[in-house]
């Protein structure tokens, strides 16, 4: 499997992760400093638990693309090069249920919090966050955020904070209305008042987390592209955050086959601190791209996040 960057790059721009890689995971699990945090997101395409995949909509198309093991054992690569880059969270996207997650992030090794979306057995797209234990995080788990979908139908976000020693961290993972990319969020496209309305909430939430003083991380399928200079949903975000990718960068997935990202991992720092980003990754599969439907449309994005101690 092939990366956009190599361990190499990692380690000359983070030389504390660098190290961690070199001497391995178990050494990771017992030196990572408190005020750092590796996170993920992965958007699986219509990942199901294998039982009735051929109802789900979206990559399977009817059954056309069903996975057989050749294809879990890639995803399963995937999951064990997050680990070789030491990725202590990853929010996860359109997982059918737990058993779904299961099949490729054992319980041994991940802690599962899935969203408690009611779906329908052709739309079983939940939202989840899987915690590796070796990272040494106590999860604290809140309700899913649900204000963003108000009959219920849309999906959900899976909300933590993550405590090790004195360092909290807030990780939510979200998976916003498709269908408004880069227009207006004022446009008349219903799909774009949509999408204004969940950005409305995120800014509350978000608001509410400033206040507590707790460094915060959204790593989600926002369905925008908010890495495109100047994007207005990106500036509207309260806080100064950090977007990453970072604005102007272009996907490298499936040999760049989408021109702009819609999956972002973006970190809020409080009040008297700063979050300082210190290595970024994009996580190809190193398959020809005719397995693009059997796999996943998106690749992973993987950040290291730093928080400067409080004052």
């Amino acid at each position: 499997m092939k990366v956009h960057r190599s361990s190499h790059r990692l380690r000359r721009l983070c030389p504390i992760l660098g190290a961690l890689l070199a001497a391995g995971p178990s050494m990771a699990g017992q030196s990572r400093p408190p005020n750092r945090i590796t996170v993920a997101t992965w958007n699986i395409a219509w990942f199901g638990d294998g039982i009735r995949d051929g109802v789900l909509r979206g990559n399977q198309r009817g059954g056309r693309f069903l996975r057989d093991e050749a294809d879990l054992e890639r995803l399963r690569g995937v999951v064990s090069r997050l680990a070789d880059l030491d990725v202590e969270v990853v929010g996860l996207q359109e997982v059918e249920n737990a058993a779904a997650v299961r099949r490729i992030f054992p319980e041994e090794d991940w802690d599962l919090s899935l969203s408690t979306r009611e779906t329908d057995p052709e739309w079983s797209q939940r939202t989840a966050i899987v915690v590796r234990r070796a990272a040494g995080w106590r999860v604290e788990r809140h309700p899913d955020v649900v204000e963003w979908s108000p009959q219920g139908r849309d999906r959900h976000g899976v909300d933590l904070t993550l405590i090790r020693g004195q360092e909290r961290v807030r990780v939510l993972t979200l998976h916003f209305q498709s269908g408004c990319n880069a227009e207006p969020l004022r446009s008349p496209e219903p799909r774009c008042g949509f999408l204004r309305m969940q950005f409305a909430v995120l800014k509350g939430w978000l608001f509410e987390r400033m206040a507590e003083g707790v460094p915060t991380v959204v790593a989600g399928d926002w369905n925008r592209f908010l890495s495109r200079p100047g994007d207005e949903a990106a500036a509207g975000l309260p806080g100064g955050p950090r977007v990453l990718p970072s604005p102007g960068s272009a996907p490298a997935c499936w040999d760049g086959y989408f021109d702009h990202y819609v999956d972002h991992i973006v970190a809020f720092a409080p009040r008297g601190r700063e979050v300082a980003p210190t290595a970024f990754e994009e996580v190809l599969y190193g398959a020809p791209r005719s397995a693009r439907d059997r796999l996943s449309d998106h690749c992973p994005l993987v950040a290291t996040l730093g928080f400067t101690a409080p004052n």
